[in-house]
């Protein structure tokens, strides 16, 4: 992930009062996940939106405003209308998605893509596994830029983030003890 793609400065994140997380499904349980993650580390307030529900929510958004957008697809037609009504308002939009070119990537201001390959099954666990370390990672680049988190705590998150991979092996080498407690 390239953070030095993004076109946020350092000015424009101090300036920032507030940071709305839309999205759908799946995507907007990410959303739900990492506002507690984004307000801990930024220490600024988060809230988490359906799409479907934002228009109708009469938002307090403006230039101060940061919208995260999450979609697998980029192509979520409530996340899409709740983008453009944020956009309206004047806030600056963020995305996170997995499709290069999606009309949620295009109408963004910035666009950061999970690379999570298609998605196959009805579960998604690709996309909500990448979105959720994506968002993390937004919020621990953005923590860093603001000043917000020590050196120290930044190393550890940033080592927890790459143990990842060999837990999941481990937790999956359990598949059977999973099967049996789930029963």
């Amino acid at each position: 992930v390239a953070f030095s793609d993004i076109s946020l400065d350092e000015a424009y994140l101090k300036s920032m009062d507030k940071i709305f997380i839309i999205a759908c499904g799946s995507s907007y349980h990410v959303g739900v996940v990492g506002k507690y993650n984004l307000e801990r580390l930024l220490r600024k307030p988060v809230e988490t939106c359906l799409a479907s529900e934002f228009r109708y929510s009469d938002p307090l958004i403006d230039e101060n405003s940061l919208v995260i957008i999450i979609s697998q697809s980029g192509e979520t037609l409530d996340t899409m209308a709740a983008l453009r009504e944020a956009k309206k308002l004047g806030a600056y939009i963020l995305s996170i998605v997995n499709v290069v070119g999606s009309s949620i990537a295009r109408e963004s201001d910035d666009v950061l893509y999970t690379w999570a390959g298609p998605e196959i099954a009805v579960a998604t666990t690709k996309a909500y596994s990448t979105q959720l370390v994506l968002l993390n990672m937004l919020g621990l680049y953005f923590a860093d830029v603001l000043g917000t988190v020590n050196g120290e705590e930044y190393g550890g998150i940033v080592r927890e983030l790459m143990c990842l991979p060999d837990k999941m092996e481990k937790l999956l080498a359990s598949v059977e003890d999973i099967k049996h407690y789930a029963s």
